[in-house]
């Protein structure tokens, strides 16, 4: 299987474990949610947080399992394990933290980056389990309510696309309808449609979960309804196993607003 990743760390600013409960996912209007974190043997994440305002940003910073438990990780340099780290970045200052890459299995969640400022960040996923080479990828964060956001896709000569979505919503569910769009627009297969639970998160390659991908590319369209949005990313594998990341294109919501 392979695994999507993504968080990582270097911290050279106020930052500590805290626990209880997110109270309200709605207190910041930028692109929030980093889709997918992975750490373990052969994998590691790290975050990089920008302070884009013209005071000092606090921020809270959780990470959840896939189910949408809690996941008490830890960061390299820092003591202890938590589910959610906060700490406060200085006028254009930037924050790096590292998710440690050891262990004796794979754990696999995302992020949710909760701030009432202007802070916007990414994250890289490191591959450590080839032998001559490692490889990386970036993601930004996205936002958590996008309805309707496209994801290429490349299944040909080998390559394989991986993706991962996540129910950042902490109240409600979220059904969503995915299709396959040649690069004509017409579709590959007919939609398939599952719902994710409140702060659910699920990643599959596209070839086991959908074989009729095999061999094709084009673009896949996510439809997110009940009043919920969700958040994914991409990964495109070579048959290197060296990898790259695939973002998602949509409509900015906030253009609405």
């Amino acid at each position: 299987m392979r695994y999507l990743c993504a968080l990582v760390l270097l911290a050279s600013f106020p930052l500590m474990a805290a626990e209880r409960q997110r109270n309200n996912v709605h207190t910041t209007q930028w692109d929030n949610v980093l889709p997918q974190v992975a750490d373990g043997p052969g994998w590691s994440s790290r975050i990089t947080l920008v302070n884009m305002d013209s005071v000092p940003a606090a921020y809270n910073l959780w990470f959840y399992h896939e189910d949408g438990s809690a996941w008490n990780i830890q960061l390299k340099g820092l003591t202890g394990e938590s589910n959610l780290w906060t700490g406060t970045i200085p006028v254009g200052g930037s924050l790096f933290l590292e998710t440690p890459g050891t262990g004796t299995e794979t754990n696999v969640g995302w992020a949710y980056l909760e701030t009432g400022y202007w802070i916007s960040g990414m994250a890289a996923f490191k591959a450590s389990w080839m032998a001559s080479n490692d490889a990386e990828a970036v993601v930004p964060f996205t936002s958590e309510v996008d309805t309707d956001f496209f994801i290429p896709f490349d299944n040909r000569n080998g390559y394989v696309t991986s993706l991962a979505i996540v129910n950042p919503w902490l109240d409600r569910s979220a059904p969503v309808t995915v299709q396959f769009r040649n690069p004509d627009g017409t579709s590959l297969r007919l939609p398939d449609s599952f719902t994710l639970a409140p702060l659910q998160h699920l990643m599959f390659e596209t070839t086991n979960k959908y074989p009729e991908t095999v061999g094709k590319n084009g673009v896949i369209e996510f439809v997110v309804g009940g009043n919920a949005g969700a958040s994914a990313l991409g990964l495109l594998f070579t048959p290197r196993n060296s990898f790259t990341s695939v973002h998602a294109v949509s409509i900015d919501p906030h253009y609405f607003n």
